[in-house]
C-alpha cells in the first residue's frame, strides 16, 4: 500500500500503523532470527542476515520519522476522558515516507515468514 496522504488520523496510526511495525519487529526478532540461527544451509543463513539487515535499517528510519510524529503530536495522542479522539495529524515529508514504508516492509515480512 502506497501511502501518498498528506495527513493520518490519529487511530489510524495507533490502530493500524504501530501494531503493523511491532509485528515486524517481533517476526524479525523471532521468526528471522531463528532462521538465520537454525537455516538448513550457510547460503540461506547468510540470505536472511542480509535480509535482517535491511529490514533493521529500514526500521531505524521509520522509527526515527514516527517517533518525530509522536512527539509533534502528544498532545492530540493523549485520551480524553479514557477516549481517544480521532484527529487529523499533518505529516512532513519524511513521516509519510515512514508511513509508507511500514506499510511496504509489513507486507514484505509477512511474505518472508511463509518461506521461513
Amino acid at each position: 500500500m502506497a501511502w501518498s496522504a498528506t495527513t493520518i488520523t490519529s487511530v489510524n496510526l495507533i490502530n493500524d500503523v504501530i501494531p503493523k511495525l511491532k509485528t515486524v519487529e517481533f517476526i524479525l526478532q523471532g521468526k528471522l532470527q531463528q532462521a538465520i540461527d537454525h537455516g538448513p544451509s550457510a547460503e540461506n543463513r547468510t540470505k536472511y542476515q542480509l535480509l535482517q539487515q535491511e529490514f533493521e535499517l529500514e526500521l531505524l528510519m521509520i522509527q526515527m520519522n514516527l517517533e518525530h510524529l509522536l512527539h509533534r503530536y502528544t498532545q492530540d495522542l493523549q485520551p480524553t476522558a479514557g477516549r481517544l479522539d480521532n484527529k487529523v495529524l499533518d505529516l512532513d515529508d519524511n513521516e509519510r515516507v515512514a508511513i509508507t514504508a511500514v506499510y511496504q516492509l509489513y507486507e514484505r515480512v509477512c511474505a518472508i515468514t511463509t518461506k521461513l
